[in-house]
């Protein structure tokens, strides 16, 4: 079960929840499911309005952005150097994703600042 902390120090906000079914959901989505009210324009990550800091909490995870996400975040210049080139790395963030575009995996956990 994916397990997602949604904060926000701008609306003054925190929601806790966690992901019950066995399927890969995007955070929008998950967002959407709770009224976590995550800024949104398009949902197809062309605007960005949807940038999110996301922190991986527990186990190690992978960071794999796709071409699109990696060139969406570049143009906005919140993407950090160490990922501007292709492949998973090693996630250490905070580092800052679409919600659009983000997947919460069944056994991810994230805590995620917007």
């Amino acid at each position: 079960m994916g397990l997602v902390q949604f904060i926000s120090p701008r609306i003054g906000g925190d929601w806790s929840m966690s992901c019950r079914n066995h399927q890969s959901i995007s955070l929008l989505k998950m967002a959407r499911m709770w009224n976590v009210p995550l800024p949104v324009q398009c949902r197809k990550g062309l605007c960005g309005t949807c940038a999110v800091r996301v922190t991986p909490q527990g186990k190690q995870q992978q960071l794999c952005l796709s071409a699109f996400e990696r060139q969406t975040l570049r143009c906005l210049g919140k993407l950090p150097a160490v990922l501007d080139s292709e492949g998973q790395k090693p996630w250490k963030g905070p580092y800052w994703r679409l919600a659009c575009q983000c997947i919460v995996g069944t056994g991810d956990q994230f805590f995620v600042a917007f």
